[in-house]
Order: structure tokens, then C-alpha cells, then sequence
């Protein structure tokens, strides 16, 4: 990462290794979570419940297909139950099987869940994730870093000790 004074360069870019990079993000989202997860509990609510009832909030109609909250969320079936089973016991959703096609579940959002995600989204927008600062230093490493990994990529030409060489050189060796 960069210090107050400067931003990461394609040269140091290239000195950190995928894993230290993939460890970096990780725990980054780690701490986020916890920290919406805070606000979200006296809510009755996890972020990942948030999800759903958010993504269900979305839908023009209040309505969404089981099968899409799957997909759109990238969750196996079973968690995606696991969350709808509890959104469906606080009384914030509803699941009923679709009349135009038995074999598809539609999950409703409620007035109670409409509320609920209402006042969620305006917590999650008053959790300070981090220093402002530090934040935009974040921004500003994380899209140098993507920068310079994908003109690697287009030229071709990567250090064997970036992110992208030594992948290559691990497929390469395969």
C-alpha cells in the first residue's frame, strides 16, 4: 500500500504477489462486513439477509424468482432458502409458488420489509468504512493496480515476478 505521500507505481505493483494482494482485499472485506453487520443486527438483519431483502426491494414489482436471487447473488440454492426462510419468518418476505409455473418460487417483499430495507440502506450509509483518506489512497492503489495488471496483459509483456507473470509461468510449467 502507499504511504500519505505517494500511490503505488506499475513498478511496485509488480513487486507484490497475487496472494498478498488477494490477502489484502479479503481482509478488507472483512472488517466491512463486520461494521455492516454492527448496524444491521438491531435490525434483526446480516448482510447477507440485507442482500436479499434488498435485491427483492429492488425488483419493479416487489417480486423476485428464487432462481434469480441465486444467480444475481452468486449463493448456492440452499443459502439462498436458509435467508428466505429467515426474511420469511420476521414477516419481511413472502414465498409462493408462481401460478404461471409451478416449478418456480417468487419471493414478495412485504410493507414490514419495504421498511426495513429502507431504514438498512440509510444505516449502511452512515457506517464510516475508514479514514477518508486512507480511502481514496485505497481507490486510487487498487485501480493502479488493475491498470497495470491489464497492460500487462495487453502487451504481453510481464515481469516474472508480477501478479501476472508468475501465472504465467506457473502455466507455462504445467
Amino acid at each position: 500500500m502507499s504511504t500519505a505521500r505517494d500511490t503505488l507505481e506499475c513498478d511496485d505493483a509488480s513487486d507484490l504477489s497475487a496472494t498478498t494482494l488477494v490477502a489484502a482485499v479479503l481482509q478488507a472485506q472483512k472488517t466491512i462486513l463486520r461494521q455492516l453487520d454492527a448496524v444491521l443486527s438491531p435490525l434483526g438483519l446480516s448482510f447477507p439477509r440485507y442482500e436479499v431483502l434488498a435485491l427483492v426491494g429492488a425488483a419493479p414489482d416487489g417480486v423476485v424468482p428464487m432462481v434469480r436471487l441465486w444467480r444475481t447473488l452468486d449463493r448456492h440454492p440452499t443459502t439462498i432458502g436458509s435467508l428466505v426462510d429467515r426474511l420469511e419468518g420476521a414477516g419481511l418476505v413472502t414465498r409462493a409458488t408462481n401460478r404461471a409455473d409451478r416449478r418456480e418460487t417468487l419471493v414478495t417483499i412485504t410493507d414490514k420489509g419495504r421498511g426495513t430495507a429502507s431504514s438498512a440502506a440509510r444505516a449502511i450509509d452512515q457506517v464510516p468504512v475508514a479514514d477518508a483518506d486512507l480511502m481514496r489512497r485505497l481507490s486510487v492503489d487498487l485501480r493502479t493496480l488493475i491498470a497495470c495488471s491489464a497492460a500487462e496483459a495487453a502487451i504481453g509483456d510481464r515481469p516474472p515476478n508480477s501478479p501476472l507473470g508468475q501465472r504465467d509461468a506457473k502455466r507455462a510449467a504445467s
